[in-house]
């Protein structure tokens, strides 16, 4: 799961977006000094990633993905989960999606004092151009693609993923919902112990 579904994900807990947003960007000492809910949000990101690696059904979506896409085909996935989390909103989250967004940038530029620099300008970037608005389509999901490309060693290995997002849609839908409940019940556990 990508930023999207980490967000989602924690969308009950101001502190536990902040957290599950900086989940991938901050080392161990870094992680001790944030206040206890940002922690956990942390811990909460790095339990969603575990649970989602081991699933069998989004090892399925990597076989699939390997051929073309070569050792990134974990990072694709993460990626293309958050597209097929937006075609399934309305079934998947209690709020629509607009105000899911306008309140989540809102949750990360407030938390913008406990991020390292480099993490809050993601936050200004990801705010001010509405990235996650990109999911929700086709085009936008070709933008998200090619802002991947260059952070890349290997970028040549990206040729296609759209093509292979659509080929291989009913595995990744099908793996998405079968996974995503399961990542809920594990969120609810963060929220039940946040009280």
């Amino acid at each position: 799961m990508n930023y999207l579904a980490h967000l989602a994900l924690s969308h009950f807990s101001a502190d536990l977006q902040v957290g599950n947003y900086l989940g991938d960007v901050l080392r161990g000492g870094e992680v001790s000094a944030l206040p206890l809910g940002i922690r956990r949000g942390v811990m909460l990101h790095r339990a969603i990633d575990r649970l989602t690696d081991a699933d069998p059904d989004v090892r399925e979506v990597n076989r699939l993905l390997t051929g073309r896409h070569g050792r990134y085909a974990p990072v694709l996935s993460d990626i293309a989960f958050d597209h097929f989390l937006c075609r399934n909103w309305t079934i998947m989250m209690p709020t629509a999606f607009a105000p899911f967004c306008q309140h989540t940038y809102a949750a990360l530029r407030a938390g913008k004092p406990h991020m390292p620099p480099r993490a809050a300008r993601y936050v200004e970037a990801m705010t001010d151009d509405d990235w996650l608005a990109l999911y929700t389509t086709t085009a936008g999901m070709r933008q998200v693609f090619a802002r991947l490309r260059p952070r890349l060693s290997r970028p040549e290995l990206l040729t296609g993923i759209n093509g292979s997002l659509q080929e291989f849609a009913p595995a990744f839908n099908r793996a998405f919902l079968l996974l995503f409940p399961r990542l809920q019940a594990l969120a609810t556990t963060y929220r039940e112990s946040t009280h």
